[in-house]
């Protein structure tokens, strides 16, 4: 017999971004030669953006460049199958400018790398959802 699949609940804009800036990796989904791709990256909340560093010649940083991303990360219990998650999506871009990037410098606490550029994720799209269990989980014996 299988498991029944947990529920979900809705989050709203405010509740996701915070939930999302208590963890501190995250994955950027892009478009790679028209497939999905999958990069794994720390990264804080900048007014609502996601901000990140990648090098500059990488296969990240050439596909997110001027294009629309999602990034998503969670916090899951496959124990008590609980937990949430959150997407970004919005639109990536490089950021330049001297002093966002001495601020930024400081937000982030991963090792500073010369080699790095840093990208912004705008929060145009915002969606959230709790995980709860199932309810009939809670009345089902598990086997011996």
């Amino acid at each position: 017999m299988s498991k029944p699949s947990p529920t979900s609940h809705s989050l709203g804009r405010r509740e996701t971004l915070r939930l999302m800036a208590s963890e501190p990796m995250g994955r950027v989904i892009v478009s790679e030669g028209a497939l999905p791709a999958v990069h794994v990256v720390p990264f804080a909340l900048d007014r609502e953006c996601v901000v990140f560093r990648t090098p500059p010649d990488s296969p990240l940083a050439k596909a997110a460049l001027g294009t629309v991303v999602a990034f998503q990360t969670d916090h899951i219990d496959p124990t008590a199958h609980t937990g949430w998650t959150g997407t970004i999506t919005g639109h990536a871009s490089r950021i330049e400018d001297p002093t966002t990037l001495t601020r930024l410098n400081h937000l982030l606490p991963t090792p500073h790398d010369p080699h790095q550029t840093w990208f912004r994720i705008t929060s145009e799209l915002v969606t959230g959802h709790t995980l709860h269990p199932h309810p009939e989980a809670a009345h089902r014996r598990l086997p011996p």
